[in-house]
C-alpha cells in the first residue's frame, strides 16, 4: 500500500490566486450548489453566472414546494463548486462560500448579463412550464478557494 500523504501535501503548492479563480468561474458555467437545513445536506447541479461578486442561478418551480427553494431559504452559507478534470493530472476546481439571498425584479439585469456570458441550461428547461415560479437567486462571494493540478 502506498503513502498517499504526499499527494495530499502537494495541494499546498496548487492553490489558485484570485485573479485565476475567478476566471475559472467566468469560463465554467456549471457547478454543484450545497445546501443545508437543519442536519441535513443537499447538492444540486446547477447552471451559473459571475459577475465578480456574486454567483447568480435561476430556479425553476416544478413543483411547490420545491425541495431546492426550501433548502435554499434555510441554508445561512452555502457552497458552490465548479471543476473541470480532463485527466488525472489536468484538472481545477473552485469553491465559493457565502449567503444565500433570493432576488427581486430590479437584479435581473445584472443577473442575465452574468447568466449569459458563462450560465446555460439544459433542455430540460425548455420543458418548464412558463407559468411556474422562477426565482433568481444569488451567492455572495465572501471566500472563495481553489486548486489545481501541478
Amino acid at each position: 500500500m502506498s503513502d498517499s500523504t504526499g499527494d495530499l501535501d502537494a495541494l499546498v503548492d496548487n492553490e489558485m490566486s484570485a485573479a485565476a479563480t475567478a476566471a475559472a468561474l467566468r469560463e465554467h458555467g456549471t457547478g454543484v450548489l450545497s445546501l443545508a437545513r437543519g442536519g441535513e445536506a443537499y447538492a444540486v447541479p446547477v447552471s451559473f453566472g459571475f459577475d465578480g461578486e456574486r454567483c447568480y442561478f435561476v430556479f425553476i418551480g416544478y413543483h411547490e414546494p420545491s425541495t431546492k427553494t426550501t433548502f435554499a431559504e434555510s441554508t445561512e452559507r452555502a457552497t458552490l463548486t465548479m471543476y473541470d478534470v480532463d485527466g488525472r493530472d489536468d484538472w481545477h476546481s473552485v469553491s465559493v462560500r457565502g449567503p444565500l439571498t433570493r432576488l427581486g425584479e430590479d437584479d435581473w439585469p445584472a443577473a442575465r448579463e452574468a447568466i449569459g456570458d458563462n450560465g446555460w441550461y439544459p433542455g430540460l428547461f425548455r420543458r418548464a412550464d412558463p407559468r411556474g415560479r422562477i426565482d433568481l437567486w444569488a451567492l455572495d462571494a465572501e471566500e472563495v478557494t481553489g486548486y489545481e493540478s501541478g
